[in-house]
């Protein structure tokens, strides 16, 4: 059984998931209806019961704080730094898995979904 404080970090781990994944569905065209749909599937499917976490820090970036790209994604990379001993390979692959889903879920791969991709990934690695 997950001890609550365990329990909060996975939720905020999930939070800042829901961030990169506003990062990568925004960098191309904006955000489409359709890539918020795929997100919230997506969220769904891989995050499970706790995908809530995810799907409302998406929606409060949306729809509320509205920031920049590069702000968004430094923001969520200073977040994950806090909880870099908590990151397991399977969160980490989870992290990615929904992001790459959420760029590949329109039109395919842009360019800046890559770099998007790309940059979050070496940086995962740089948390270790």
């Amino acid at each position: 059984m997950m001890s609550a404080e365990a329990g909060i970090v996975r939720l905020d781990i999930y939070r800042i998931i829901g961030e990169l994944a506003y990062v990568v569905a925004k960098a191309d065209h904006g955000l489409s209806v359709q890539e918020k749909e795929a997100f919230y599937k997506i969220a769904r499917e891989e995050l499970h019961y706790d995908s809530w976490a995810a799907k409302a820090r998406f929606q409060y970036l949306d729809e509320v704080q509205k920031p920049a790209i590069d702000t968004a994604y430094n923001d969520a990379l200073q977040e994950l730094r806090k909880y870099r001993d908590h990151l397991s390979d399977e969160i980490k692959d989870k992290a990615m898995v929904v992001m790459q889903r959420v760029a590949a879920s329109c039109e395919g791969l842009s360019a800046k979904e890559t770099f998007n991709l790309d940059r979050f990934r070496k940086d995962l690695q740089r948390l270790d």
